[in-house]
């Protein structure tokens, strides 16, 4: 039952907090490393977008340019073919530059195996004739002399702004993957045509078909260039789960070994209370047993003793006859003790004033001070103060702490008695300027048979806190060596009474 109980708090303390709080952790870390991967490719895309807009607007501004300039070269076959020369070694991004007619036909050009080749679609050409601008070539990527490349073309405008030819440039794609390679390594990218033809693509042996892409569209020209995210599981993910679990592991253990703990302490504190109550009731058993087989033969033994009294008159026999019936008397007070311990308190309580079992105790607590030549002050509110209890009890108890106040003070010394009431309680203070306890002993003093007297049985102040407790009150004791002792009897006070 026991190796049970410890696997369920196991369970619940270790296995369910780790299970749970590792699924969470996993979730946001997954969570955060897809947001993250899905900056970092939006972040490369925008970089090759730039990149790639810049090189086709800054090629159609070129060839506007140049397209202007161009018209007085018309059909000046050398002067053109220089031009077309001096055009590609201005910028290695070029991998060929070309006159074109109004047909699409190249006529002249850095390349003359390319010459008579349709370079431009009719659709492209009417688009560049209605904007007057450069435009982009939607045909399919050539491939030429080893080189990859897509088209760009501005037309030829005369003074009437009518076409009359075309401008084409080659852009190499070979010399624009260098420069994204270098710009971003590592990265996975496809660069596609709105025909979904594909022109140029980067790293694509890393991709596979769980691989996640950004699609980033371009300005320049109505293409979408494509982005891989990277791998979402890597080390360091795999580090900081693992990290995160130990720490956990490590915490909730620490948590189940505290729990654990308390659970231990608090068996044993159980245990020994059951242990102590038992041998309470033990011992309570066997005394008050004992205890009513000592009074019976004692009741009379005292009667005896006071038949004798009456018949010898001498001083020296009244003399030891005395001191026999103060030591009985001693006797049937320690016997009343082991009663009390013996018994369960009756709860037979009547409600009294605490002012008037005060007054009926002030003359026998003045006379025990005058034996112990001390001194008493007396500090009693004028207002009642009603309580329930049992009136021999509760004077016993009082009697009985004044007497210990006593004992533990010098002649000449006070005792303070105060009377009042605090909170809904009546309270009875009991202050001594003795020798005082130490904070160890103050916990030990209401327990049964722990005494400092020589004479004492330890039961007193045992008797006492179950007397007012079986009340609903409580008795505390506050304690400083050489500065004194202060008891305080707390019972609940009655706002209604007779």
């Amino acid at each position: 039952m026991k190796i049970r109980h410890k696997f369920k708090t196991y369970l619940l303390i270790v296995i369910l907090p780790l299970f749970i709080l590792s699924i969470i952790y996993w979730l946001h870390l997954e969570n955060s490393i897809q947001k993250e991967r899905q900056e970092q490719a939006e972040w490369a895309g925008s970089v090759y977008q730039e990149y790639i807009d810049q090189v086709i607007g800054e090629t159609k501004k070129k060839l506007e340019l140049l397209s202007l300039s161009s018209s007085v070269l018309y059909m000046e076959d050398e002067k053109t073919e220089h031009l077309m020369e001096w055009i590609k070694d201005t910028d290695p991004r070029y991998a060929g530059v070309y006159w074109i007619s109004m047909d699409g036909v190249s006529l002249s050009g850095t390349n003359k195996n390319l010459y008579h080749y349709y370079l431009i679609e009719q659709d492209d050409i009417n688009r560049a004739i209605v904007t007057q601008r450069a435009a982009v070539a939607e045909g399919k990527a050539l491939n030429n002399s080893g080189f990859n490349y897509f088209s760009i073309f501005a037309p030829i405008l005369d003074h009437e702004k009518k076409a009359h030819g075309f401008l084409l440039a080659h852009i190499r794609l070979d010399h624009m993957e260098k420069i994204l390679n270098i710009l971003i390594p590592d990265q996975t990218l496809k660069l596609e045509t709105s025909d979904h033809i594909q022109i140029l693509s980067i790293n694509a042996e890393s991709t596979t078909r769980d691989s996640k892409w950004v699609e980033i569209p371009l300005t320049e020209v109505d293409w979408t260039l494509s982005v891989k995210k990277p791998d979402t599981l890597n080390t360091n993910t795999m580090n900081a789960f693992f990290m995160f679990v130990f720490f956990i592991f490590f915490f909730t253990h620490m948590v189940y070994t505290f729990v654990e703990e308390l659970l231990v302490r608090r068996e044993e504190k159980k245990q020994k209370a059951l242990i102590e109550k038992q041998k309470i009731d033990f011992v309570g058993t066997l005394a008050a047993s004992t205890a009513h087989e000592i009074k019976n033969p004692l009741t009379g033994i005292k009667g005896l003793i006071q038949l004798l009294v009456e018949k010898h008159t001498e001083e020296q026999d009244q003399f030891y006859y005395s001191v026999i019936m103060k030591e009985i008397e001693r006797i049937n007070s320690i016997v009343s003790e082991f009663l009390i311990l013996g018994k369960p308190m009756a709860r037979k309580l009547t409600t009294y004033d605490v002012r008037s079992i005060i007054a009926e105790l002030r003359p026998i607590i003045e006379s025990e001070a005058r034996h112990f030549k001390m001194e008493v002050a007396w500090n009693v509110v004028k207002e009642p103060i009603w309580v329930r209890c049992t009136k021999d009890q509760l004077k016993q108890i009082i009697l009985n702490t004044a007497k210990n106040g006593f004992e533990a003070m010098k002649d000449g010394e006070l005792l303070s008695i105060r009377i009042y009431h605090e909170n809904g309680h009546a309270k009875i203070d009991i202050i001594d300027i003795g020798q005082g306890l130490n904070e160890k002993d103050i916990d030990k003093v209401f327990e049964p048979f722990y005494t400092s007297k020589k004479e004492g049985t330890g039961l007193g102040l045992f008797v006492c806190k179950r007397i007012i407790e079986s009340f609903d009150g409580t008795i505390e004791l506050a304690s400083k060596p050489l500065i004194g002792t202060t008891v305080t009897i707390s019972l609940p006070l009655l706002t209604n009474h007779p």
